[in-house]
């Protein structure tokens, strides 16, 4: 099968699509609008903008339409509604599948009135429409204003990569120390600085072994050190940048505690990938999150942006020590049923197919 992704190459996400597919015997070809290092087994094609930015998409179109007809492809998957899922229906590709991965449709962004016309397009122009989380459906329904074909196929986790850290009941209880972990990046929306304010209030009623490691990077960085600086937690806060994916299950596996305090998300990855190694997840009381978290049950909610919220969490969390165990084994389970990321390139094989064979 020959598939065409439209997609941003230097996305980790898109990359894993697209390594997905050639170890499925696929002849994988990626359209993207910023060069990137190669992808194994697939054939990247920089789509022109003549550097004019968003501006450019539009110049990038004719390129997309001749490469599709260049290449013939047996199916068409967008990711990211707004820009490469627009291209690739405003290029007519056939057999398409448009890929909706959360600020597209839910943030501020997809109200402007230009990004709500692309969006709408690519919705309207898509065969299928997918998402990475089910509460994210009814919001591309409301955009696309009438009837489309779609359904949730989450990102997932790749299980043999992030492997279950069984959790001992007795684990770190000698000295009541707590090893806090985030791994979302840093930039506004994800509200790192929340969890930094946080733990500096947590720290100072535990034990001085309990340490927040930060696995991430982006513009709030150097803010984020000196608030660590300025609470007096430097010395207890990590911060380990961008790191491969076997040495973030190595650091989830030694975390105690995984904080995401993101105000908006589509289908949360860091989540999943931290509920299938086994940290006691804490996270924000938002739609993206309440679908894994039951509060008090498989972990805690907080408000978004609550300081004084969190620090209390982080404290329930810490007295729930005896209850890691099962947590951890629970949420392992739900991940294997509902978050495997080999079940969502099977679905989205068998979009693919049932496309295919629709148009022959």
């Amino acid at each position: 099968m020959r598939v065409l992704l439209v997609a941003d190459a230097k996305s980790q996400h898109s990359r894993r699509w697209a390594t997905a597919l050639v170890g499925r015997g696929a002849s994988v070809h990626v359209a993207t609008l910023r060069p990137a290092d190669p992808i194994p087994g697939a054939e990247m094609h920089v789509l022109p903008t003549f550097g004019l930015g968003k501006a450019g998409y539009l110049l990038a179109i004719p390129a997309l339409r001749r490469l599709v007809r260049r290449l013939a492809p047996d199916a068409v998957h967008a990711h990211y509604v707004t820009s490469y899922g627009f291209l690739a229906a405003a290029a007519h590709a056939p057999r398409l599948i448009v890929t909706a991965w959360g600020s597209d449709v839910l943030g501020p962004a997809s109200r402007r009135r230009a990004a709500r016309y692309f969006t709408r397009l690519a919705l309207r122009r898509a065969d299928v429409v997918t998402t990475v989380a089910e509460h994210m459906n009814a919001h591309a329904l409301e955009i696309a204003g009438r009837p489309i074909e779609i359904e949730a196929v989450p990102f997932g986790v790749d299980l043999t990569q992030f492997e279950f850290a069984p959790r001992a009941p007795e684990r770190g209880a000698s000295d009541g120390a707590v090893r806090v972990i985030c791994t979302r990046n840093f930039h506004p929306l994800y509200d790192v600085a929340t969890v930094v304010q946080a733990f500096a209030d947590f720290a100072t009623t535990t034990s001085a072994s309990t340490t927040l490691t930060l696995i991430g990077d982006g513009p709030q960085r150097r803010a984020l050190q000196d608030l660590a600086q300025a609470r007096g937690v430097s010395e207890r806060v990590r911060f380990l940048g961008h790191i491969p994916a076997a040495a973030l299950a190595r650091e989830l596996a030694a975390a105690d505690v995984f904080v995401t305090p993101a105000h908006s998300d589509g289908n949360n990855v860091s989540l999943n990938e931290a509920m299938a190694v086994g940290p006691f997840p804490i996270g924000t009381a938002i739609p993206a999150n309440e679908q894994w978290i039951n509060d008090g049950e498989n972990g805690l909610l907080y408000s978004p942006g609550d300081v004084a919220a969190l620090a209390t969490a982080l404290t329930r969390a810490a007295e729930m020590r005896p209850r890691w165990s099962y947590v951890a084994r629970t949420n392992r389970a739900i991940v294997q049923e509902r978050a495997n990321w080999t079940r969502s390139v099977d679905h989205a094989l068998g979009l693919y197919r049932r496309l295919l064979e629709q148009a022959q």
